[in-house]
């Protein structure tokens, strides 16, 4: 027996004339496609709209709990966001797949705002980027303990005050 699967998934987030982010997440596989569209307001990062389109799936519950979805909407993306969807649109009765892809697209909202500043640091060498990492961090306190660099001890934490 040849077993046949293909998953396919794409995310992107773009600025509005408006001011705000598009978000959208979108996957296709054998059984199961989503999609899922976010509008961010800035610079708040409150989810003001939530889409949510359910093509094919299995369990069909998921197909069901698609209005859930609609529970993302004012929720802020930054600490707490991950737990909050999960337990709302993917916990019982939910669709944990449709959460995940909600997260995704939170996941290219932060993507928005920290890309271009870590490619200006590249450009730098030395102290100069040590420097410009620590005001990177200080600018963006979520990133503390999100992975090595920014780990408790790290040089790069050296004298970077983080409200926390």
């Amino acid at each position: 027996m040849i077993l046949s699967y293909v998953r396919n998934k794409h995310a992107t987030a773009v600025d509005r004339p408006d001011g705000t982010v598009l978000a959208r997440a979108a996957v296709e596989e054998t059984s199961f496609a989503a999609r899922v569209e976010l509008v961010v307001t800035v610079p708040g990062l409150e989810i003001s709209s939530v889409e949510a389109a359910i093509d094919r799936c299995f369990p069909h519950r998921c197909r069901e709990a698609v209005s859930l979805a609609q529970k993302a909407a004012g929720l802020r993306v930054g600490p707490g966001i991950i737990k909050l969807v999960n337990g709302e649109v993917g916990g019982p009765g939910g669709c944990p797949r449709l959460a995940d892809l909600i997260l995704e697209c939170c996941d290219q909202v932060i993507l928005r705002f920290t890309v271009d500043p870590l490619k200006s640091i590249l450009d730098k060498k030395g102290q100069e980027m040590v420097e410009a990492y620590k005001l990177f961090l200080a600018q963006n306190p979520r990133l503390a303990n999100s992975c090595i660099a920014f780990a408790e001890g790290s040089p790069l934490r050296e004298g970077v005050d983080l409200e926390e």
